[in-house]
C-alpha cells in the first residue's frame, strides 16, 4: 500500500515497537482509521 494524505484527528495512539505507532484517526465523515505510522518515534 502507498501514502495516503487525509486530515483528521488522532483519538488514541500506542506504541507498537521501538519506533513505530499505531493511531486512530477521526477522519471527515466520522470514518474511523487505524492507521501504522513506521518510524514515527525518535530513539
Amino acid at each position: 500500500m502507498g501514502i495516503v494524505k487525509t486530515k483528521g484527528i488522532v483519538i488514541s495512539e500506542s506504541n507498537t515497537g521501538d519506533f513505530d505507532k499505531m493511531l486512530t484517526i477521526l477522519t471527515p465523515g466520522n470514518r474511523e482509521n487505524w492507521v501504522l505510522s513506521q518510524r514515527s518515534k525518535k530513539a
